[in-house]
């Protein structure tokens, strides 16, 4: 009985207070009674739009010359001439530096008088070698007459073999006199140092009066100077691990030198390597990528610093959103409707994609007269400022671009409205005065336009 009488009294004071809420007095029309109504959230909007969108892959890099050549010598000498300077420009066959040769030409002259002696001394072993052979002759004819012993005949036919190995041993000895000359007289052509390529003396390093060295397994030698062909160029970039499956030989580039980085340079993807580097201290592997330089440009010169954009994909005809637009939720905070969509599409793909999904899920909020909707959007590629959308929205919607604590309070049926500022912008469209777009962002939120972005790429 005491619970129905309690039950009367709640459902009588309840009726009372809509009464009351219901009435309305006189003068103004207001209700006697203020009964609190949901705040609408204040949001930003923007209207999807069909163009062209670009996916870049960047990273940094260096300048350098296709064909460059640091040229070294290969004897221990003095550098006696240098006539080239840091800047010159050479061709292929020019000079370049002459060394001391003192030495080899002295080491030249004795070895032709070693060969004149050695050919003397071989003409003085054959004068052996006839008389060893007559005497091994006449000993054999006396021997077939029994006028000699065989012991005086097996010694001169010792004698004989003997001369003639000593004739054999000056025949060596010369071809090996004349393949240490061939040697000299190489080491000597050498201290005519020629420029190998055609180009620019890009770096000097050795001076005249120097001592170069030639390299060892534990000496790189004395580089004397490096010459450049600047007529081609290519970016050394490195590229990282998360990029480089989209990064292929083939695809558009754009150079940024930093000393102008405001004028990018062609450039055109030509190899990426099948192998990644961790650098010395650091947790990312990067994979070392060239690219060919497509201009010949003065400004462009080996050694600079760069930044390079890949062109990995591109849709001429998109529909696109600011990227702002796109926020992940969990399918718990989602309406049923979106649930099932959510559901039936994972049912088409494996396993190890379901359990991914089913933690976040990317939807956009359109704004419908005064209320929020959530959509579930698919995605394609993005630049820093858009994402291009392959169904969920429409170029009718009006999707909800921020600010971010707008964004995160977002439900689906949510009251929202447009800031004044927005409002007068869109009244003004409507007349046809200016051409509109409320795109998020702003001067006056960039940090909440930052912080959007972190979330939408941690989201996947």
């Amino acid at each position: 009985m005491r619970g129905l009488l309690t039950l009367l009294v709640l459902v009588a004071v309840s009726g009372g207070l809509f009464a009351l809420a219901s009435t309305r007095r006189g003068v103004d029309a207001k209700p006697i009674l203020n009964v609190a109504t949901e705040v609408a959230l204040t949001v930003r909007t923007a209207a999807p739009a069909r163009e062209a969108i670009i996916r870049l892959v960047q990273s940094p890099g260096d300048v350098e010359a296709v064909l460059e050549v640091d040229v070294s010598s290969e004897i221990v000498a003095k550098i006696e001439e240098m006539p080239v300077e840091e800047g010159d420009i050479v061709k292929k066959g020019d000079l370049l530096c002459r060394l001391n040769d003192d030495r080899l030409r002295a080491e030249v002259d004795s070895a032709n008088a070693y060969i004149g002696q050695l050919r003397a001394s071989i003409d003085l072993a054959e004068a052996d070698l006839d008389k060893a052979r007559r005497d091994y002759d006449r000993q054999r004819s006396l021997s077939e007459a029994n006028a000699t012993s065989q012991l005086e005949l097996a010694n001169y036919h010792t004698t004989f073999k003997k001369a003639r190995s000593a004739y054999a041993m000056r025949g060596h000895e010369l071809e090996q006199a004349a393949a240490s000359l061939k040697t000299i007289e190489e080491d000597l052509k050498r201290t005519i140092i020629t420029a190998p390529i055609s180009g620019i003396v890009s770096k000097l390093v050795a001076k005249q009066g120097e001592v170069v060295i030639t390299g060892t397994m534990n000496n790189p030698g004395t580089v004397i100077m490096t010459i450049s062909d600047l007529s081609k160029m290519q970016v050394r970039t490195r590229v990282d691990e998360v990029d480089v499956p989209l990064v292929k030989v083939g695809q558009k580039a754009r150079v940024y030198l930093q000393s102008d980085p405001n004028t990018p340079v062609p450039a055109r993807v030509v190899r990426v390597a099948s192998k990644g580097s961790r650098p010395t201290g650091r947790d990312v592997v990067t994979f070392e990528t060239l690219l060919e330089v497509l201009s010949t440009a003065d400004r462009i010169k080996p050694g600079m610093t760069a930044n390079v954009e890949v062109e990995v994909a591109q849709n001429s005809n998109a529909i696109t959103v600011p990227i702002e637009a796109i926020v992940n939720r969990m399918r718990k905070d989602l309406p049923e409707a979106i649930v099932k969509e959510i559901d039936e599409r994972r049912s088409k793909v494996d396993l190890s994609h379901r359990a991914l999904q089913a933690q976040y899920h990317r939807v956009v909020y359109v704004m419908n007269g005064e209320k929020a909707l959530v959509r579930l959007v698919d995605i394609g590629i993005s630049d820093t400022r858009r994402v291009e959308i392959l169904g969920g929205v429409g170029v009718d919607d009006m999707v909800i671009t921020g600010p971010y604590r707008s964004l995160d309070q977002l439900e689906d049926g949510k009251r929202v409205a447009l800031s004044d500022k927005d409002k007068e912008k869109a009244n003004t469209s409507e007349d046809g005065t200016e051409e509109t777009e409320q795109v998020a962002g702003g001067a006056s939120d960039d940090s909440d336009a930052n912080e959007r972005q972190g979330k939408v790429a941690s989201g996947g």
